[in-house]
């Protein structure tokens, strides 16, 4: 990026204090894709920043970049939308901020992907207007798809055989879909059914618009629950924060 001033639109991904009045921020934009900064005194401010920089906030960005490092001078930050009822139920919340955390850890500074962006915000909007936990999971494959990660869900990734109707398993380690045969000696497989992995599949092409003409079948949460985010943690080394979270809330309502 040159040397100059620069407008984006933005969803705060992360939020940091720093220092005595100052914040680090992330965010991910339509023009840049992600970014980081610092806002100058934003936890003085009573104007420019109140409210603006929370994670979650879809903002319109001002922001300066002086054409050597990675790090943006955040200048303005107009409110575009703050998802104000994803914030007053903890349930919701947590689902949100495992979007933008998920979001963070699988986008790279530098590599411009709108349809991050456009995803993104499609799905707080559908979270805010009506969350259930579909929505997690079609988010998951939506944004694997875009960042280059899709697993492979068409058939076996061994034999290359396309699924049938028989059980089939899934193999972060192989990055997809394994059959009967072919899973011998295999460690680690998750049970699949034909079902949920060609609803997954679907939904990985669908805009977000389109995805509540999908109607998931019993077994569809659960089995795609733990194979992607068993797939999502092999890809990134690492558990994320928000999911122990919601693990907890789920102990919590038992």
């Amino acid at each position: 990026m040159k040397r100059g001033s620069y407008r984006a639109r933005a969803v705060v991904l992360n939020s940091l204090d720093y220092g005595e009045s100052d914040r680090i921020l992330t965010f991910y934009t339509l023009e840049q894709g992600k970014l980081s900064g610092i806002a100058k005194g934003a936890r003085r401010s009573r104007k420019r920043f109140v409210g603006n920089l929370d994670p979650l906030s879809h903002i319109d960005l001002m922001f300066f970049h002086n054409g050597s490092t990675d790090f943006v001078r955040v200048e303005d930050a107009k409110l575009v939308d703050a998802f104000a009822p994803l914030k007053e139920d903890i349930e919701r919340l947590a689902d949100a901020c495992y979007l933008l955390e998920l979001t963070s850890e699988m986008t790279r500074e530098g590599i411009v992907l709108p349809a991050v962006y456009h995803t993104l915000v499609a799905f707080l909007k559908m979270l805010e207007a009506s969350p259930n936990e579909e929505l997690l999971r079609f988010f998951e494959i939506r944004l694997l798809s875009i960042c280059g990660y899709l697993p492979h869900l068409g058939g076996c990734v061994a034999c290359r055989q396309h699924a049938g109707e028989e059980r089939l398993y899934f193999s972060s380690e192989r990055g997809g879909l394994v059959c009967r045969r072919c899973s011998s000696g295999i460690m680690g497989l998750i049970p699949v059914s034909p079902g949920t992995a060609g609803l997954l599949s679907m939904a990985a092409r669908l805009e977000a618009g389109k995805l509540e003409r999908l109607k998931p079948g019993a077994a569809f949460l659960e089995e795609s629950e733990r194979f992607l985010y068993d797939f999502i943690k092999f890809q990134l080394g690492k558990e994320l924060k928000t999911r122990r979270f919601m693990a907890k809330l789920k102990s919590a309502w038992a």
